[in-house]
């Protein structure tokens, strides 16, 4: 099976739930990991920022990725938010099969 992971990142814990539980709910994702806190150093407008952020990885199929890029930009607060595929093929054949049966 062709997977992709789409990534991206929010700095509100309970926002990134429930991103990542819509996201299950719609059939978009059918796994998110949603990753400690970390610190992201940027720059925004000419100002220097120093922020926690949480990363959030949806699991789905190549066939849900232009839905599940909109639908994060859509919940996402952010004016220019972080979002990142990476796409690739799942090798353990009972995966694939568990991963294909929750997303549309």
């Amino acid at each position: 099976m062709k997977f992709c992971q789409v990534c991206t990142s929010l700095s509100d814990s309970e926002k990134a739930s429930e991103m990542a539980r819509e996201s299950i709910n719609r059939k978009l994702a059918f796994c998110c990991w949603i990753r400690p806190k970390h610190v992201a150093l940027y720059t925004w407008e000419g100002e220097f920022c120093e922020e926690s952020e949480y990363e959030i990885v949806f699991k789905t199929n190549s066939v849900n990725i232009e839905q599940l890029t909109a639908f994060i930009r859509d919940m996402h607060p952010y004016e220019a938010p972080y979002i990142a595929t990476f796409q690739g093929e799942l090798l353990h054949d009972d995966y694939a099969r568990w991963a294909e049966t929750n997303v549309s």
